[in-house]
């Protein structure tokens, strides 16, 4: 995997979706250091990019504040919730505001 988000023949919403399945996979290892970027890595790609909600993303967040990461997570909560304008599916992540605080 990888190698994969290293494979110039993906285009940018494949290679952010393997930064975000990569998070995902560091995350159960309980390696949240790496986790935390890879999931930075991966939104930062989507940044500018619609894209439909997913469980993944609470992951994001969750695993930003494991790692105290709570600048990236505010900033990546803030940047997801807004999608809600086309996605209502995003207002799940509202939930995480608690966490934050």
């Amino acid at each position: 995997m990888e190698s994969a988000v290293r494979n110039e023949k993906f285009n940018k919403m494949e290679i952010a979706s393997g930064y975000i399945d990569l998070g995902t996979l560091y995350s159960k290892m309980k390696d949240y250091g790496k986790a935390s970027d890879c999931y930075h890595q991966g939104l930062e790609l989507f940044k500018d990019e619609k894209f439909f909600y997913s469980s993944n993303l609470k992951n994001a967040i969750e695993t930003f504040v494991k790692n105290k990461d709570k600048e990236k997570a505010e900033f990546w909560l803030d940047n997801l919730l807004q999608r809600q304008s086309y996605d209502r599916k995003f207002k799940r992540l509202s939930i995480l505001k608690t966490k934050l605080e």
